[in-house]
């Protein structure tokens, strides 16, 4: 019983550090014309997904979303509240939350000893891209239907200029880092997400606490 109470609260570090990281991309961002910006926010999103795996990493994103709403300046342009979420970047936020959890789903739980072989890294493969792919493709519907309900309407080739192409070659990038990030830091995450006994969770507990002050 133990064993278990302080694995979930390892894991409960684990949500709230990724939390963290997503919230901390919000200095890291450069708006561009028609309303999106560059940000490194939607990397941390899908990485959480990818190191953490689906339920976990999603939980991580989830709490971001609800910082957000509750009116903390977490999101990209430091901005927070409701109204974000109803704006028209607000689709690209929930795309962030299916995109961890869908592709730490496909990915799965990190494991420890992981072994990279081929199919594993297919697997990866797939997982970073559809992590991405599902930000544009909750961001995209959303930012249209937002724009048509406010009259500034756009054709379906203007809203891709405006809110996909221009970042295609940034997030080819952030994928490839996702990717490469992940490799490395799942094997990390499944020793400390998954301790053999409660001496072992103890003292993962201590060095977090210790990180903390």
């Amino acid at each position: 019983m133990e064993t278990a109470r302080n694995t979930k609260l390892i894991r409960s570090a684990f949500t709230a550090l990724f939390t963290a990281l997503i919230c901390l991309g919000t200095f890291i961002s450069h708006p561009l014309p028609g309303g999106v910006s560059i940000s490194v926010q939607n990397m941390f999103a899908a990485l959480s997904g990818l190191v953490l795996g689906g339920l976990q990493g999603a939980g991580a994103v989830g709490l971001f979303l609800v910082l957000g709403v509750a009116g903390l300046p977490v999101f990209s342009g430091l901005r927070g509240g409701l109204a974000v979420i109803q704006g028209p970047t607000g689709g690209y936020l929930i795309g962030y939350f299916l995109g961890a959890l869908v592709g730490g789903i496909i990915i799965g739980s990190p494991i420890k000893n992981e072994k990279k072989r081929v199919p594993f890294i297919i697997k990866a493969v797939i997982a970073t891209i559809v992590a991405f792919a599902l930000q544009y493709a909750a961001g995209i519907p959303w930012f249209m239907a937002v724009m048509d309900a406010t009259g500034k309407g756009m054709s379906f080739s203007e809203v891709l200029s405006h809110s996909l192409v221009p970042f295609i070659p940034g997030d080819i990038i952030k994928m490839i880092l996702s990717f490469m990030l992940a490799l490395v830091l799942r094997p990390v995450a499944a020793r400390q997400l998954y301790p053999d006994d409660d001496k072992e969770a103890e003292e993962i507990l201590r060095r977090l606490e210790k990180r903390r002050h």
